[in-house]
């Protein structure tokens, strides 16, 4: 009994041993064995000779409730600094997508439930107590095969696994799982909820981004300078709403797909400011125009535009695409003290009332007749020039106008 010692088997093949003096453990004797010998007969003891006997007494032994808690609370395993406690399996944003992330055991031993099995196992006189097999570690309570948490990995990857390639022109911008994944929840059941609010967002975000309708462009003119454009509505406008919803669904769907943005109005290109390779510039500080199909400059000819000095008939600078063109017309104005009624042969309007016109009743085009003696508002050109650029125009083909 004074040697006697229990080893505690502990996880990563550690153990801890407590001693018998540790606990107070001691031999307690209820006199069987004092008993068993005074009651014996000493003159049998020749059948002694013949036959073997067994004895089994009651006396135990017995140990110090209070000094065996002061020595589990003072093992080595409670140690703050070397008890480690379980984690709980969880799910992880790798960048792109979500995986698993398994649970760890630990080394956090339940106390309460150790000192129980140790109070048992003295009293038994068991020398080993194997910590691992007594089931004594706290457990993680989530594991790797918990099966709401894999639902949940499996709904946000339906989601995260979304990848949208937007062309812009020449540029491409990607949406991925690291843009949605923020955009997502998921509740106790693992059903995950994509906030419709942050895919507004977003597409509000390209619009800001890319939308050119109506904002002012770098141009670069006949003569290779740069000027600023400001005016007009043309240009590239995104529909936000229709956009939203289609893109809901197609991440709802873990769409992997390039596409285009639905747009509420679009432009010839995206190219040379929006106005790709057909297109007709009018420089109306120098009175001129110049009309170019497929990159190739196609006409070039002096016109007069709207009487500059006179704010109400100025020709407006901006960006404009053609709205239609006929032939022959009549350009008519019911203006009270500006009434006029011109029959032209060639109309091609593209801003309001607006728009490119033969203007046979003139002598002389460009210099400085705009000043002093243009027109309404409309672009006059020779007839020649008109017919030429009439023949070879068509409905939404960009129409620049600029002062230098």
């Amino acid at each position: 009994v004074g040697r006697y010692a229990i080893r505690l088997e502990e996880r990563n093949g550690e153990s801890e041993t407590i001693q018998a003096g540790q606990i107070g453990y001691h031999y307690v004797s209820r006199g069987e064995v004092q008993n068993y010998k005074d009651s014996q007969k000493s003159y049998l003891w020749p059948v002694s000779l013949l036959r073997s006997s067994e004895y089994c007494f009651t006396s135990s032994t017995s140990f110090d409730n209070e000094k065996l808690e002061e020595t589990v609370d003072a093992l080595k395993c409670f140690d703050k600094d070397h008890e480690v406690a379980p984690t709980n399996a969880c799910m992880k944003f790798n960048g792109t997508t979500y995986e698993m992330v398994k649970e760890t055991q630990g080394k956090k031993v339940r106390k309460r439930k150790l000192k129980n099995l140790l109070h048992e196992a003295i009293t038994k006189s068991q020398t080993v107590l194997d910590l691992e097999k007594e089931d004594c570690y706290a457990r993680p309570g989530i594991t790797e095969k918990n099966k709401v948490l894999n639902r949940t990995i499996k709904n946000m990857n339906r989601y995260a696994e979304t990848r949208i390639v937007y062309l812009f022109g020449g540029i491409a911008d990607v949406l991925d799982g690291s843009i949605i994944s923020k955009w997502l929840s998921y509740d106790d059941k693992g059903q995950v909820t994509l906030s419709e609010e942050k895919v507004a967002l977003y597409v509000d975000y390209l619009a800001g981004r890319y939308d050119t309708g109506g904002k002012e462009r770098e141009f670069t003119t006949h003569d290779g300078s740069v000027v600023t454009v400001k005016g007009g509505r043309y240009g590239w406008i995104i529909d936000r709403e229709e956009e939203t919803e289609e893109l809901k669904q197609l991440i709802s769907e873990g769409a992997r797909t390039t596409r285009y943005p639905v747009y509420a109005q679009t432009a010839a290109s995206r190219e040379n400011s929006d106005l790709g390779k057909d297109y007709v510039e009018v420089d109306l500080t120098n009175q001129h125009l110049w009309m170019y199909i497929d990159g190739e400059e196609i006409v070039s000819t002096d016109v007069v535009s709207g009487t500059y000095t006179n704010p109400s008939r100025r020709t407006p600078s901006g960006t404009y695409a053609l709205y239609y063109k006929k032939s022959p017309a009549v350009l008519r104005s019911n203006t009270p003290g500006d009434s006029y009624e011109s029959p032209v042969t060639y109309w091609m309007p593209f801003n309001g009332g607006i728009g490119l016109h033969d203007a046979n009743w003139r002598g002389s085009f460009g210099g400085s007749i705009y000043q002093y003696s243009g027109s309404h508002g409309c672009v006059n050109l020779p007839t020649g020039a008109a017919r030429e650029i009439y023949n070879n125009i068509y409905v939404g083909m960009p129409i620049i106008c600029y002062y230098r």
